[in-house]
């Protein structure tokens, strides 16, 4: 590392200053020590500093020794920024509390000590780029580097720029995280950025279905897991999370978008919050322990001697990957309505548009069964249904048990689960794009890197289809009449040009 550094010192040989030594600080300390840079860790707290430079290196000593050394060699912690070595070029990272007054406070030390010719990104996962850098001298040296935890495991890093960023400074970090291995997504500083906004609705309406009585806590979590692919249900990511922190990210982007209702916050959670239900760190929260395993609840038992044949109207991939499955002999008709599958004598199956199933079966004067949307049909192992008939709710548990899929009966909800939830992940996808936020590409990566979705909103989107999608909302808003089910004007847009190609 050469004695002299200025803003066109290569990258790698930029020194870095961390200030905070908290699990984020440290993260981001280890994965630039471990890049080659020399890094200084700044926080007043002795103790933590010194817990911060053994946990780093112990970590980095697992995978080889001599690693670790050269990460003790390269590693300097202070408890002042006054007293880091001042180079003009320095890369400063701060992650420190949430509080703006703090991040502002501590960006402008840092501006003071190593000049203009720094780089001064903070690692906030919710405050605005631009209101923290209105309070620094230089704004144009400000902008985000939104790390996940934990730092060196999680592969996103959101790079998120102010009004006042120059282009050169969110350049500059995109092409340093991108060196620290890290896939970038480029961000526009706006209320929870990507990640934390796009998120919302997998809390909000799993939240929703269980505030309106629809399905159990343990049902919401199974189906979005074995239905919807995703590694954890929204109850147990809350618990693991914090339903304190979780709440206080959701009523944040609640406020700073100005009370809007798409975000609006969970009484339910908050009533756990109030209780110091916060999850695992408190040793319950929406669920009261934590087994190694935690079994499914019991799907519905199947009833009477089965189905024995079926007729598939129209083309659905999803219904006919379940009657494969089944075994259940079938045949095929066209229809230019909505797919349907007939249960011979029982009634009809119908994946969900977003109307319930006691107004589909007024629709179309015969039983219904509405059956939840997944993300793949040839390996869902869990569907989420409902019906108002006993007899044709016997024939789909039977149909879907001979399939290998639990069926879990729900109150008659519009949307049902996997169908609500994602579709409103993909709206505000869809709502963050148009607003200039971030490419749809950005918004892919940010969520399956982010927070590991199984596909990005926008890959789900082609996946259902648009015009699927848009259904689902617009049926929720006539149902509801709630202005968070209100339809991306962009993604209207879409399926208007998608119909006149």
């Amino acid at each position: 590392m050469p004695d002299e550094v200025s803003p066109s010192t290569p990258l790698s040989q930029r020194p870095v200053c961390v200030v905070g030594a908290g699990a984020m600080g440290r993260g981001i300390a280890q994965v630039a020590l471990v890049a080659g840079h020399e890094v200084t860790l700044v926080d007043p707290d002795a103790d933590q500093l010194r817990a911060a430079e053994a946990d780093i290196v112990r970590r980095v000593s697992r995978k080889d020794p001599a690693a670790g050394r050269a990460v003790h060699n390269a590693l300097t912690t202070v408890r002042d920024i006054a007293d880091v070595v001042a180079r003009p070029g320095t890369v400063v990272v701060e992650a420190v509390v949430e509080n703006l007054d703090v991040k502002r406070s501590v960006l402008g030390k840092a501006l003071k000590h190593f000049g203009s010719g720094c780089i001064l990104a903070t690692n906030t996962s919710s405050l605005s780029i631009t209101e923290i850098a209105a309070g620094v001298a230089e704004p144009s040296r400000v902008a985000g580097m939104h790390f996940f935890n934990p730092v060196p495991a999680m592969r996103l890093v959101e790079v998120v720029t102010g009004l006042a960023t120059d282009p050169d400074v969110a350049d500059t970090i995109a092409e340093l995280a991108t060196a620290w291995g890290k896939s970038v997504a480029r961000v526009r500083s706006a209320p929870g950025f990507i990640v934390n906004r796009v998120a919302r609705p997998f809390y909000g309406e799993a939240l929703k279905l269980v505030e309106e009585g629809a399905a159990t806590i343990e049902v919401v979590d199974t189906v979005l897991r074995r239905a919807g692919g995703f590694r954890m249900g929204p109850f147990e990511l809350m618990d693991l999370i914090g339903n304190d922190v979780n709440s206080e990210v959701t009523r944040t982007v609640w406020t700073a978008f100005h009370y809007d209702p798409r975000f609006q916050p969970s009484q339910y959670q908050r009533e756990l919050v109030a209780a110091g239900r916060f999850g695992r760190k408190t040793g319950a929260g929406f669920y009261d322990s934590y087994p190694a395993e935690r079994p499914d609840p019991e799907p519905e038992t199947p009833a009477g001697d089965g189905v024995t044949s079926a007729v598939l109207r129209g083309e659905s991939p999803q219904l006919q990957t379940l009657l494969d499955r089944s075994g259940v002999p079938y045949s095929r008709e066209d229809t230019d309505g909505q797919p349907v599958v007939e249960l011979p004598g029982l009634g009809l199956v119908a994946l969900t548009g977003g109307r319930s199933a006691s107004e589909e079966s007024l629709l179309r004067e015969a039983p219904v069964v509405v059956l939840d949307r997944c993300l793949d049909p040839g390996t869902a192992s869990a569907l989420a249904f409902a019906t108002t008939d006993q007899a044709l709710a016997d024939g789909v548990v039977s149909l879907l048990a001979a399939a290998g899929v639990r069926a879990y009966r729900i109150a008659d909800t519009p949307g049902l689960v996997v169908a609500r939830v994602v579709s409103m992940i993909i709206n505000e996808a869809w709502d963050a794009t148009q607003k200039g936020v971030a490419s749809a590409g950005d918004v892919d990566t940010a969520m399956t890197l982010g927070t590991n979705y199984p596909l990005g909103p926008f890959a789900w989107c082609e996946r259902w289809a648009p015009r699927t999608v848009l259904e689902l909302l617009d049926t929720l808003w006539d149902e509801y009449h709630d202005p968070r089910y209100r339809a991306c004007q962009l993604l209207r847009a879409k399926v208007r040009a998608d119909l006149a190609s």
